[in-house]
């Protein structure tokens, strides 16, 4: 495999080219999962985009929400961004980890323990220094007192080079398991880049785990694997590929994914933001796209030669210039900093210049992602039921409002209907198994709320559960009404 990976280098600049980007197999649905954000594509529009969502997030959240990120956020150089948007998201990064943990042996599975221990101290430096970074940002938001742009820099550079560190000892800890694979681990993890949902057969009970290792480093290992899984299957064009929302990723999004179930749609919070704006405030995020924009290009142009870096290691690594590519790293902190501090100051001025109303409005926006459960709990069975179907509506639609392009299938309809069976939905094997010969009822429905990965291991859905069981009594209820 290694062999066949040395002769490639990569040629493609991400910026403007979505088209490089391959179709994903299960084509992704709706813009809650959409081409733009997650092809690479970085064109005016699309940084709008990323500006407005994440100037919604900032202004409705809170600094606790600032400081959300998801497992693999850090070193988030080895291609598994693409790997979900290619399959679909059927590539769940816990399932993948966990499968490929299961088929490694001693030797290797020492090899990544290692690797987990080799970046600890840099990875909690790497945490702490994005802390300040947040804060630096929060306050200017708060006060509107200026950057000190010099500390902000150096933030940013020392952010940028302790994220690299991290990456470089998951490489040669990727490259190493590489060598050590066997034809028929090789074989494996092959077939799961085709088709992830054969990765999931038989993992149900697997726990990644390893001797002296603290709950959230097995935490950190299981991303290893994943990470592992998609640099080694992938190509480098896959490794080009990361979200929307970077550089820059200081601004709260990932929280508001988080708390609404992942329902929550970065196009359709950016073009909810940017109708509540009045025209001048939204020339503000234009005028801000139009600066950020030749920062965003040189950042992904460094991201690139750092890649070839990375590549190299993996490919030659006599030929590894460590000198070099630490020195990429800080060049890209500094951009990613200077990226930030332009939406930042964006987002103060809007802040400042926005009515009551607007406020009130933004922040009832938010509350159709975000569940307050002590504003639940003093709301009627009827009306619970029906501001937790906003959860739903962000894939599924509201009742009889679905859309063909929409990442769920409809629920209109869905009781007593064949588990899997709506018409010109693609569902994965695991909820067509699990539902086999089965009819959705308020039964069976209940207990997928609760635990839908629980109930088809697999599944595609990425909304984690309703754990309160008269939350779901009343969602329930309210579909029975509605569809």
């Amino acid at each position: 495999m290694k062999a066949a990976f040395a002769g490639i280098l990569l040629t493609l600049l991400c910026f403007g080219h979505a088209e490089a980007q391959k179709e994903p197999r299960n084509k992704p649905r709706g813009d809650t999962w959409s081409a733009d954000e997650y092809s690479g594509s970085r064109t005016p529009e699309n940084l709008r985009i990323a500006l407005a969502s994440k100037g919604f997030s900032w202004l409705s959240g809170s600094p606790a929400d600032n400081e959300k990120l998801s497992v693999g956020k850090n070193a988030q150089f080895f291609g598994f961004v693409s790997l979900r948007y290619e399959s679909g998201r059927a590539a769940n990064r816990g399932a993948i980890g966990r499968a490929f943990f299961a088929i490694a042996n001693e030797k290797q599975r020492e090899i990544m323990r290692q690797a987990v221990v080799a970046e600890a101290e840099d990875l909690k430096m790497w945490w702490n220094t994005r802390e300040k970074i947040l804060r630096i940002l929060e306050h200017h938001l708060y006060t509107g007192d200026a950057f000190d742009e010099n500390t902000a820099a150096s933030l940013g550079a020392e952010f940028s080079k302790l994220n690299a560190i991290v990456a470089i000892h998951e490489a040669r800890a990727f490259a190493a398991l590489e060598d050590s694979l066997t034809e028929e681990q090789s074989a494996r993890i092959r077939s799961w880049r085709e088709d992830p949902e054969k990765a999931l057969s038989g993992i149900q009970e697997v726990r990644v785990t390893a001797d002296g290792l603290e709950r959230s480093q097995q935490k950190q290992l299981e991303d290893l694997y994943a990470k592992a899984f998609s640099w080694l299957t992938g190509t480098a064009k896959d490794n080009e590929i990361i979200p929307l929302g970077q550089p820059a990723q200081f601004f709260g999004f990932v929280s508001i994914r988080h708390k609404s179930g992942h329902a929550a749609s970065r196009g359709k919070i950016a073009k909810s933001f940017l109708a509540l704006l009045e025209p001048t405030q939204r020339a503000m995020i234009d005028d801000a796209v139009h600066i950020q924009e030749p920062v965003v290009r040189r950042f992904l142009e460094l991201r690139h030669q750092f890649l070839n870096q990375l590549a190299t290691l993996r490919a030659r690594p006599d030929d590894f210039d460590e000198k070099r590519t630490l020195e990429l790293s800080k060049e890209m902190g500094q951009l990613e900093i200077k990226a930030a501090l332009v939406e930042a100051q964006a987002y103060r001025k809007i802040r400042e210049s926005m009515t009551k109303e607007q406020t009130a409005g933004m922040m009832k926006e938010r509350g159709n992602y975000i569940i307050d459960k002590a504003q639940i709990e003093l709301l009627t069975h009827e009306q619970r039921g029906a501001q937790l179907a906003v959860l739903c509506a962000g894939c599924h639609g509201a009742p009889k409002q679905h859309q063909p392009n929409m990442l769920g299938p409809s629920l209109d309809g869905i009781f007593d209907r064949p588990i899997a069976s709506a018409v010109g939905f693609e569902y994965s094997d695991a909820l067509k198994k699990a539902g086999q010969g089965k009819e959705w009822t308020p039964a069976l429905v209940d207990q997928f709320l609760a635990d839908p990965k629980g109930f088809a291991p697999g599944t595609k859905m990425e909304f984690q559960g309703l754990l309160n069981e008269t939350d779901r009594k009343a969602l329930i209820d309210y579909l029975k009404h509605t569809s």
